[in-house]
C-alpha cells in the first residue's frame, strides 16, 4: 500500500471521528439546552400561576373585607340619626384605603339623579340600571358595578347595597380604588420585570405594579389586545398567554377571571428574563462541553501528529526493510550454509539460496524449478528420522534441529534448523538453515577415537582396554603388563622424536601379535597391555614367544634398534575381575623388574609388595609431618615469551629412597585419604609463595594448582576461600587442574564443586586433556576456563613415521587432530594451553595453529621458587 494513501486516509480517519464526536456532542448539547429552556419557561409560568393565584385571593379578600364592612355600616347607621350617618361614613372610609367615596341616597334615586344624598370622600359617578335596581333589595352580598373613571382619573369600582332603615329604602353606594389597596402593592418579583394588573371587562387598568403605578400608568388600556385578552380568557378559560408589554418587550403573562367584580388579573414578566435564569442552569454544562470539545481537538490533533510521525518512521522503515532485504539477499548468498523453504504439504522447495551448488552439487535454479524436494536429497537412512522428527516439531509448533546426512557428490552432514511458518497465502511452509558440518563431525568422530584411543600409538587406552577385558575375564585368559627396558635411555640418548616412532612401532607389532579377541593397550609412558582370550594353557609359552618377536630390530630414525620387554603376567580364573587381574600382573611386573627377570607369572606369595606400599605409606605420612615435600614451578608463557603463570608441582625428597616420583606416592596418597592433607599442603604453600614473590618484586598472574578426585568433594570451596583470605590474595590469580579421569568419576559432585569456585572467581582447567575416555558430550557443560591440551598430541605433530623407504615427513594428521582441538576449545571460549613443548618445530605448529599459551622443557622446565625469582623478576 502506497504510505501517502495510508496517511490522508488515516487523517480523514482522525477528523471523522472528531466531526462525528464534535455533531453529537452538538446535538445532545442542544437537546439539553432546549430541555433546560423549556423546564425554565414551565418554572417560570408556575410561579407567575402562583402569584395570579395570589392576587386573585387577595382581590376576593379585600372584598369580603369591604362587604363585612358595609354590614357593620348598615347596624350603625340603623342605630343613628341622619345627621350622625356622616361621621359613621367618613370612619368606615379611614379604615380602608382601598375604599375612597362612600354615600348614601334614598333607593328611589338609585339612577344617581337625587340631591338628598350624604357622602364621604372622592366624587364618584356611578349609575345603576333597573334591572339592577330590583334585583338589589333582596341581595345580601353587594352588587358591584362596571368600573368607572373617579374625579382623580384613576378608574374605580362602584358598588351598591340596599337597606331599610325605618320603614325607608336605602341606597348605600361605594367605590373601590385598588390602586390605594396596601396588600396588592406587595410585588415579591418586581426586580425580574414582573408585573401585577388587574383590569375590568371594558378595558380599563384599575390596578397596575408599584413600578407603573408609580408613572401613572392608568386608565384605558393602550393595547386592544390586552382588553380582548379578557375576553379570551373568560371565554375559554386560559391562563397562560404571551403579549406585548406597555414598554413594548414580549411578556409571558397568567391570568384568571374575577368574577364579582367582572375584572381580570394578569401578572406577567418579560421573556428576556427566561434567558438569565437558563444561562444560570446551563452555563456550566455548556462549559464542560467546550471543554470536552477543546480536549478532543487537542486529543485529535496530537493523535495526527503522532501518527504522521509513525507513518514518516514507516515509510524510513520501509525504505530501511527494503535495502536490509536486499542485504538480506546477498548475505544469503554468501552464507556457508543453505538457507530454503518448502511446502509443508507436498515437501517442494519454493525457494533455496545460491549455497546449493556447494552442498548439492546444483544450481539453486535446477532444485527449485524441476520440483524437487528435500526428502529426495536427504541419505535414505535419514529419511524417516528425519520425516519424524519435523512431525514433532510441527504438532509441538516448535523450531526443530536435527543432523543428517544428504545426498550429494560424497557423503555429507548437515546440520538443520527449521522453523514451520504460515504464508500470507494460508499455505504452511518449512523455512530453515542447513550447514555443512562434515567437518566437525569428522573432527567429533576423531575426537571420540581419541577418548578411547592412545594418541600416539592408536592402541586402546587404559579405560577402553579394561572395559573389553572385563567383558572377557569372566571366561579367563591371560593378561599381560609389559614395560620397555631401557626406554629412557632412547629418549635421553635419540631424543623424544625415536622415543615416540618406537612406542609407535612397538604399538604396531605388538598389535600384529594378538589372537582373534584378543586386546592390546597403551598403558602408561612405555607399558603396554595384553589380553589373551585364551592364554591360560601355555602363558609361559606366549610370553616367550612375544618378547621374542619384540627383540627382532626395530629401525628407528634410519638406524636398527634392538628392544626387548619385561612382563608380568596373570591367568584368569573363571567369574575373574579384570581390575584385579591387572593388578596382579602389574605386581608381576614390578617385581620382575626388581629382580631382573624378563618375565614373571603371578602368584599370591607376591602379595608382599602390598607391604612395601603400607612402608611407603607411613614414610608418606612422615613426609608431611617432617618437611620432606616442597613445591617446584613450570612456567606458563605467551607466543611472545611473556610470563602468565606458573604451575605447582609437589615433589617428595625420601630420606632413604630419594627423590620419589608423585606417580608412585600420589596414587597412594588418593587411596589412603592422605591427599587431603597433601592437597591443604600445596594450596597453603602455593599462595603463601605467591605473597612471597610480590614482596620480592615478582608479579605473579596466576597459579595452578592440580586437583585429585578425592578432593572434588563437597566443601572444597570453602577450604580454597580460607586459604585465599588467609594470604590476602585475588581468587582470579589461582587456577585449579583436574583431567578428564578423575572427573568422569564423579560427574554431578565434581560439577557442583567447580561451579562453586568459577563463582568465586577462580579458574578451572582441564588437565591432559584427549587422553581421557569421557563423553565429549560432557565438554560443553563442563565450566571450564582452560583446556591443556596432552602432551602426546604435542609429542606427534613432528614425529617421524614409517612411510616406506624410511624416509622422514611431518605427521599432518596429528596436527589436523591437534588443530581441531584448539578449534573447538577456542568455540567454546576455552584457553588453551599446549603441554610438553620440547622442540622449535612444536612451538611454532602451536602458533600457527593459534595456540593461547604454552607449557614445556623447551621453555622452561620445572624449577624452584628462587629461580623463578632469579629468572622472571625485573631487576631495580
Amino acid at each position: 500500500m502506497d504510505p501517502t494513501t495510508r496517511r490522508d486516509g488515516g487523517t480523514h480517519s482522525l477528523w471523522r471521528i472528531f466531526g462525528i464526536n464534535a455533531a453529537l456532542l452538538v446535538v445532545l448539547g442542544g437537546l439539553y439546552l432546549a430541555s433546560q429552556w423549556f423546564d425554565v419557561r414551565e418554572q417560570e409560568m408556575r410561579r407567575l400561576e402562583t402569584l395570579d393565584t395570589q392576587l386573585h385571593i387577595s382581590t376576593e379578600q379585600l372584598i369580603s373585607d369591604v362587604a363585612r364592612e358595609m354590614l357593620v355600616l348598615e347596624r350603625v347607621l340603623r342605630g343613628e340619626t341622619d345627621e350622625q350617618w356622616r361621621g359613621s361614613l367618613d370612619s368606615a372610609l379611614g379604615r380602608h384605603p382601598a375604599l375612597v367615596s362612600l354615600m348614601v341616597v334614598p333607593f328611589a334615586d338609585y339612577r344617581g339623579s337625587s340631591l338628598h344624598q350624604i357622602g364621604v370622600g372622592r366624587s364618584c359617578s356611578w349609575q345603576l340600571s333597573q334591572a339592577e335596581a330590583q334585583a338589589l333589595p333582596g341581595r345580601s352580598s353587594l352588587l358591584f358595578g362596571s368600573a368607572l373613571p373617579l374625579a382623580s382619573g384613576q378608574p374605580g369600582i362602584p358598588f351598591y347595597r340596599h337597606m331599610k332603615i325605618d320603614g325607608m329604602s336605602w341606597l348605600i353606594v361605594g367605590c373601590l380604588d385598588f390602586a390605594e389597596s396596601r396588600s396588592l402593592l406587595a410585588n415579591p418579583g418586581a426586580d425580574h420585570g414582573q408585573r401585577l394588573r388587574l383590569f375590568s371587562t371594558n378595558g380599563l387598568l384599575l390596578f397596575s405594579s408599584p413600578q407603573e403605578h408609580a408613572l401613572g400608568v392608568a386608565g384605558k388600556l393602550p393595547l386592544s389586545s390586552l382588553a380582548n385578552m379578557g375576553k379570551y380568557i373568560s371565554e375559554r378559560g386560559v391562563r397562560r398567554y404571551h403579549v406585548p408589554g406597555f414598554d413594548g418587550q414580549a411578556r409571558m403573562a397568567a391570568g384568571s377571571y374575577i368574577a364579582p367584580l367582572k375584572l381580570f388579573s394578569v401578572v406577567s414578566q418579560p421573556v428576556s428574563t427566561l434567558w438569565w435564569f437558563w444561562w444560570q442552569r446551563t452555563w456550566f454544562g455548556l462549559l464542560l462541553g467546550g471543554i470536552f470539545l477543546m480536549v478532543l481537538l487537542v486529543v485529535v490533533v496530537r493523535a495526527e501528529r503522532q501518527r504522521s510521525e509513525r507513518d514518516d518512521e514507516l515509510e524510513g522503515a520501509l525504505e530501511s526493510m527494503t535495502a536490509r532485504s536486499r542485504t538480506l539477499v546477498t548475505l544469503m548468498d554468501n552464507l556457508p550454509g543453505v538457507v530454503y523453504r518448502i511446502e509443508v504439504n507436498t515437501g517442494v522447495l519454493t525457494f533455496i539460496s545460491s549455497g546449493a551448488a556447494e552442498i548439492f552439487g546444483r544450481s539453486a535454479e535446477s532444485l527449485v524449478g524441476a520440483g524437487v524436494t528435500l526428502s529426495e536429497l536427504i541419505h535414505q537412512d535419514d529419511r524417516q528420522a528425519v520425516s519424524t522428527a519435523r512431525h514433532w516439531a510441527m504438532c509441538a509448533q516448535m523450531r526443530q534441529e536435527q543432523v543428517f546426512r544428504i545426498i550429494a557428490d560424497h557423503e555429507r552432514w548437515v546440520l538443520e534448523r527449521s522453523v514451520m511458518i504460515e504464508g500470507d497465502d494460508g499455505v504452511r511452509y518449512w523455512e530453515g538453515l542447513l550447514l555443512d558440518i562434515s567437518a566437525h563431525k569428522e573432527s567429533e568422530r576423531q575426537l571420540d577415537f581419541l577418548a578411547r584411543h592412545d594418541a600416539l600409538t592408536g592402541l586402546h587406552n587404559r579405560k577402553a582396554f579394561m572395559a573389553a577385558a572385563s567383558e572377557n575375564v569372566a571366561v579367563g585368559g591371560l593378561m599381560i603388563y609389559a614395560d620397555i627396558d631401557r626406554f629412557s635411555t632412547v629418549n635421553d640418548g635419540l631424543g623424544h622424536e625415536a622415543g615416540d616412532q618406537l612406542l609407535v612401532s612397538m604399538g604396531e607389532r605388538l598389535r600384529r601379535l594378538l589372537p582373534p579377541g584378543g586386546l592390546v593397550a597403551r598403558l602408561g609412558a612405555d607399558e603396554f597391555g595384553l589380553y589373551f582370550p585364551h592364554g591360560n594353557e601355555h602363558p609361559a609359552q606366549i610370553v616367550e614367544d612375544i618378547q621374542q618377536k619384540i627383540e627382532r630390530p626395530f629401525t628407528i630414525l634410519g638406524r636398527p634398534l634392538i628392544i626387548s620387554l619385561t612382563a608380568g603376567y596373570a591367568l584368569a580364573e573363571a567369574g575373574g575381575d579384570a581390575q584385579a587381574l591387572m593388578l596382579n600382573a602389574d605386581v608381576a611386573l614390578y617385581h620382575a623388574k626388581s629382580r631382573g627377570d624378563h618375565a614373571l607369572c603371578w602368584e599370591s606369595s607376591l602379595d608382599k609388595h602390598v607391604a612395601s606400599r603400607m612402608t611407603l605409606e607411613q614414610d608418606l605420612r612422615q613426609a608431611i609431618d617432617r618437611d620432606q615435600l616442597y613445591l617446584h614451578y613450570q612456567p606458563q608463557l605467551n607466543a611472545e615469551g611473556e610470563l602468565l603463570g606458573v604451575e605447582a608441582l609437589l615433589r617428595w625428597q625420601h630420606p632413604e629412597l630419594g627423590m620419589i616420583s608423585p606417580a608412585q606416592f600420589i596414587p597412594l596418597a588418593e587411596e589412603t585419604g592422605l591427599i587431603f592433607r597433601l592437597g591443604r599442603f600445596v594450596l597453603e604453600e602455593a599462595c603463601a609463595q605467591m605473597v612471597r614473590w610480590e614482596d620480592a618484586g615478582l608479579h605473579m598472574p596466576r597459579m595452578a594448582v592440580n586437583l585429585s578426585a578425592r578432593q572434588l568433594t563437597s566443601g572444597y570451596e570453602h577450604e580454597v576461600i580460607s586459604v585465599l583470605e588467609s594470604q590476602n590474595l585475588a581468587p582470579t590469580r589461582l587456577e585449579v587442574e583436574v583431567t578428564e579421569t578423575l572427573l568422569i568419576q564423579d560427574m554431578e559432585g565434581g560439577l557442583a564443586v567447580l561451579n562453586a569456585l568459577r563463582e568465586l572467581g577462580v579458574r578451572v582447567a582441564l588437565d591432559d586433556f584427549g587422553q581421557g575416555y569421557s563423553s565429549l558430550s560432557y565438554l560443553s557443560s563442563l565450566p571450564l576456563d582452560v583446556l591443556k591440551v596432552d602432551r602426546s598430541f604435542v609429542m606427534k605433530m613432528d614425529a617421524v613415521v614409517e612411510a616406506g623407504s624410511d624416509s622422514r615427513c611431518p605427521n599432518h594428521q596429528a596436527t589436523q587432530l591437534l588443530g581441531a582441538i584448539i578449534s573447538l576449545g577456542h568455540s567454546l571460549g576455552h584457553e588453551i594451553v599446549a603441554e610438553g613443548v620440547e622442540t622449535e618445530a612444536q612451538l611454532e605448529g602451536l602458533k600457527r595453529l593459534g595456540c593461547d599459551s604454552y607449557q614445556g622443557f623447551l621453555l622452561a622446565r620445572p624449577m624452584s621458587a628462587e629461580a623463578i625469582v632469579e629468572r622472571y623478576a625485573t631487576p631495580n
